[in-house]
């Protein structure tokens, strides 16, 4: 699966449907993803969450007819998808700085959307980048269980992200290693995006692989993954947060790599079976710390 070209065929349904009352969910049923992985992956390859790039394509739409036409506002706002005339001009404000009214009378202009880089994947990597995909190992891993703590995050959200931040500070604040028994990889914390809840959101994880569920301690989750083969990158976090270390795994290493993401996620829940694991050893000590990527693959 061309993961780019999938992204790419969303803007175009986009564009076509964008003046309709479209959700995350219609868009996401039109090229077979789940609502919260195809969120996920929309996000990491224009760098815009999927709501504000319909609604930046609404605007700039609605920007366009208000300089060439003499249209009334309120026909301008129903015509590019807006559910009234105070909606249109709240958002409009908010993203130009100045009214519609202002704006048609001043004659003012703004730039195209989408812009002409919105392909971020198609950025020259650089070598600290590519260096995470030298020396890729595979093993096979069995189902695991783990034990730890989560939180709900939004790819959907300009800040639905933010709170993987507080519960790793919950985690180290609390201990919560040390409350865990069973432990099966010493000093080996994971990091593990997983499931799906109401709203299309996913969940964060943050715990440690256990035997089994036998002794979960009081308010901690438990949880099992299904077995898969994993490859194994080495990379950094700073990597990790920009984005760039997911871009150029869907679009540049797994095309010519022999393997392919598991179909489950895609078409039922993102994360849910196979989810991606943040590895962090005993050493890790910030950003710029080697940490690992396992990615749950099949062979082609």
């Amino acid at each position: 699966m061309d993961i780019e070209q999938i992204i790419c065929e969303s803007t175009l349904y986009i564009r076509a449907q964008y003046n309709e009352p479209i959700t995350v969910a219609d868009i996401a049923a039109d090229v077979c993803l789940s609502p919260s992985y195809f969120s996920f992956m929309f996000r990491t390859f224009t760098g815009y969450t999927v709501k504000n790039y319909l609604n930046r394509y609404r605007l700039y739409c609605a920007a366009s007819d208000l300089r060439d036409s003499s249209k009334p506002l309120v026909e301008i706002a129903y015509a590019h998808g807006f559910s009234s005339q105070q909606a249109f001009t709240r958002s409009f404000s908010q993203m130009y700085g100045t009214s519609p009214a202002q704006f048609r009378l001043q004659k003012l202009s703004v730039s195209p959307f989408p812009p002409e880089n919105l392909w971020l994947a198609g950025r020259t990597a650089s070598m600290e980048l590519m260096q995470c995909f030298e020396n890729v190992r595979f093993m096979h891993k069995d189902a695991f269980y783990v034990v730890g703590v989560e939180v709900d995050i939004h790819y959907n959200s300009d800040d639905g992200t933010s709170p993987i931040g507080g519960l790793w500070e919950v985690w180290s604040k609390e201990k919560i290693a040390e409350q865990i028994s069973d432990q099966l990889l010493d000093g080996v914390v994971y990091g593990i995006t997983h499931s799906e809840t109401a709203d299309n959101k996913a969940k964060y994880f943050i715990g440690v692989e256990v035997k089994n569920l036998d002794n979960l301690p009081v308010g901690l989750v438990g949880r099992k993954f299904h077995a898969s083969e994993i490859a194994v990158f080495n990379t950094t976090l700073a990597i990790i947060l920009t984005g760039d270390f997911w871009r150029t795994f869907y679009s540049k290493w797994l095309p010519s790599s022999g393997y392919k993401t598991h179909d489950e996620p895609h078409r039922t829940s993102a994360f849910d079976k196979y989810p991606t694991i943040e590895v962090y050893g005993r050493d890790f000590d910030g950003e710029q710390s080697v940490m690992q990527i396992y990615a749950p693959v099949a062979r082609i």
